[in-house]
């Protein structure tokens, strides 16, 4: 069977991750808190109807507010399966085999999933690493992008936290590319800057959000793609009005139609992640700031599998580099009192 599989599906890497089933989730960037009543109730009244496929009137539906969300037009809006979704949609139908994507290193790790399985041409440029905050390598990155069919950049970026992008460098790119710059924009709602407004000036520009983060609704499965009203149209001949669930449409619409909880979350997350930011800095590890609901530790020690033991799980994705959610207060606190003990018997052992 394996000489009818292409080979670079074959050869390509699927996402993994270490996960528990009971303890402290802080390596997938969910948010800490349930979404709120309201929209728990919405989704149980509409479970009946489970046996039926969605009327399209709720996908028109979220697609406008949506776009009253982000001052853009219906028209501009593709619902999706999460972020996740918008993304699969731009691999699969906006490149081919053999094409160039350009994204950065480190970066949300579907990118190099999608890239591989897809048989792209796959270029990485390697960010700067400073003192706070880490930055984009803006020469290469417009040196790459020429005559590149995608280039993808998530804006602030995962796993650092750094912003990436500013206008001026957004508009060089969609000037430079053969095809589209995708503008990940995964954690808007704590960043609080969007681009969203540029696909009318240049149409190659498309926006990928998603309700994971900030809307609590991780596994609702919930997204949509911003983009010119020509592309949206050409990647929903590739969908149905059905892909996004049931449940998922219908907490996407109550949540859009009343986002104010949404500045709760974030401003609940921001709190406690200014709380781990200096408590952790505080136990001689090394932090970076953060626009996002996760922050980016580096340090040579083995943090990981001491902290899996006591059942509180991270993210080691690049040697030496640790990413870390931001949970709940209580959450938070137990995690700077853990990892203080396990760096104290650290440095016993080499004492």
């Amino acid at each position: 069977m394996k000489e009818l599989i292409y080979p670079w599906l074959l050869d390509s890497e699927e996402y993994n991750f270490d996960d528990i089933k009971d303890g402290i989730r802080l390596h997938l960037n969910e948010s800490p808190y349930s979404p709120p009543p309201h929209i728990l109730e919405a989704i149980q009244k509409y479970l009946p109807y489970a046996n039926r496929y969605q009327h399209p009137e709720l996908s028109e539906r979220f697609s406008a507010l949506a776009a009253d969300y982000n001052k853009v037009e219906p028209e501009n809006i593709f619902p999706t399966p999460g972020g996740d979704g918008a993304l699969r949609s731009i691999f699969y139908n906006l490149a081919q085999p053999g094409d160039k994507v350009v994204t950065n290193y480190p970066a949300y790790s579907m990118y190099k999933v999608y890239s591989s399985v897809r048989g792209l041409n796959h270029v990485k440029i390697k960010l700067i690493e400073g003192e706070e905050w880490w930055y984009e390598d803006r020469k290469r990155l417009l040196s790459e992008s020429k005559g590149a069919r995608l280039v993808v950049i998530d804006n602030p970026n995962n796993p650092t936290g750094s912003p990436m992008l500013d206008e001026e460098l957004v508009k060089e790119l969609a000037t430079n590319v053969r095809g589209f710059i995708v503008i990940d924009e995964a954690y808007y709602e704590f960043y609080g800057k969007t681009f969203a407004r540029m696909i009318y000036d240049y149409p190659n520009v498309l926006i990928v959000r998603t309700l994971s983060k900030a809307f609590s609704m991780a596994s609702l499965r919930v997204g949509y793609l911003i983009g010119n009203e020509e592309v949206v149209k050409a990647l929903k001949k590739t969908s149905t009005p059905f892909d996004v669930s049931l449940p998922g449409l219908i907490a996407g619409i109550k949540a859009l139609e009343d986002p104010s909880y949404v500045k709760e979350v974030v401003n609940n997350i921001n709190t406690n992640k200014e709380y781990l930011i200096k408590e952790l800095r505080g136990l001689g590890l090394k932090v970076f700031n953060s626009y996002t609901n996760f922050i980016f530790v580096k340090d040579n020690r083995d943090l990981f599998t001491p902290l899996m033991a006591k059942s509180i799980a991270i993210r080691n994705l690049i040697s030496g580099y640790y990413r870390i959610s931001i949970g709940t207060k209580e959450q938070c606190e137990l995690l700077v009192k853990t990892l203080g003990e396990i760096l104290e018997n650290s440095n016993t052992k080499q004492g």
